[in-house]
C-alpha cells in the first residue's frame, strides 16, 4: 500500500493540470509507505505521450530527498489522454525495477503500480 495526503495528491493533480496537453514527471519521497514529499521533475521531451526526466532537475529532486532523510518511494508521471494503467514504453524503460512504486494520473484518476520486466502489478493507494 501506499499512503498518500491529500495535500500531496492535489500537489501531483496540479502539476500534471499545468503541463498538460504534455506528460509530467516528479519523485514522491517518504518512509515506510507514507509519501512526505512530492518533487516535480521536468519532462525533457515535453511529449504528451512519452516522458523523460530531465537530468539537472532529477539529480536536484535526488538531492531533495536525501537532504531530507527520506527514500525515493515512486516516480509518478501523467497520461493526459489516457487511464492511469502502464504502457509497454513504461514497463520497458523503468530505470528501478520492482523497488520503487510508478504513480500514474490519467484520466480515471490515480493508481500505483510495481513494474516488472514485462507486467505490472496494481498496489493499492489510500489517500489521508
Amino acid at each position: 500500500m501506499l499512503t498518500i495526503p491529500a495535500a500531496i495528491l492535489d500537489a501531483l493533480l496540479a502539476h500534471a493540470h499545468l503541463e498538460s496537453p504534455r506528460e509530467c514527471c516528479g519523485l514522491l519521497g517518504g518512509t515506510a509507505g507514507v509519501v512526505t514529499h512530492c518533487l516535480p521533475v521536468a519532462n525533457e521531451l515535453a511529449s504528451p505521450t512519452n516522458f523523460r526526466t530531465e537530468p539537472r532537475s532529477m539529480l536536484a529532486a535526488d538531492r531533495a530527498l536525501r537532504a531530507a532523510g527520506v527514500e525515493l518511494l515512486a516516480v509518478y508521471h501523467s497520461h493526459p489522454t489516457s487511464p492511469a494503467v502502464p504502457s509497454v514504453t513504461d514497463l520497458r524503460e523503468n530505470p528501478h525495477g520492482e523497488s520503487v512504486l510508478c504513480v500514474i494520473a490519467g484520466t480515471d484518476g490515480v493508481r500505483a503500480w510495481r513494474l516488472g520486466p514485462t507486467a505490472a502489478t496494481e498496489v493499492e493507494v489510500r489517500v489521508t
